[in-house]
């Protein structure tokens, strides 16, 4: 909680508890891992961002895959976290809520996976749960970067 000693109030502040390593070539047995580009990005400029919060010129670089019990109830800590295996590029616009109109890939994805209105949209048409959380290198660190 953050307090104000002005007007007395609290705001509550969210903590996302994941811990985030820089790519390597540990892998689990029998997983295959490609790395991003040795100068896809500075480790310092990354941030942990609600994938509804992405904005135009933010980078995401990777995602965070939850992780799940038994009965596939998410579980309060990340399992691993997932670099793209490419350059990114900018983000265009920013991320919108999910519109199974908005292309033939968003029809598709609508029709064949249990995406709803509360789903998010970035890059395009790539498509995330509400919940999910993206690394990211927003575009004020962007500008930073080699």
């Amino acid at each position: 909680m953050i307090r104000s000693n002005r007007t007395r109030t609290t705001t509550p502040v969210a903590f996302h508890h994941v811990i985030v390593r820089a790519p390597s070539e540990d892998m689990s047995p029998g997983a295959r891992m490609i790395l991003p580009p040795a100068d896809a990005f500075d480790p310092l400029h990354v941030r942990i961002t609600p994938a509804a919060k992405v904005r135009a010129g933010d980078t995401v670089i990777g995602t965070i895959q939850p992780h799940y019990d038994h009965l596939l109830t998410p579980l309060n800590r990340a399992q691993w976290v997932s670099y793209f295996s490419h350059a990114a590029k900018p983000q265009t616009v920013d991320a919108r809520p999910f519109d199974p109109r908005h292309c033939w890939l968003c029809t598709h994805t609508a029709e064949n996976f249990p995406v709803t209105a509360g789903h998010w949209t970035v890059d395009g048409c790539t498509t995330y749960r509400p919940d999910s959380l993206l690394l990211v290198v927003p575009r004020e660190l962007a500008a930073l970067e080699p």
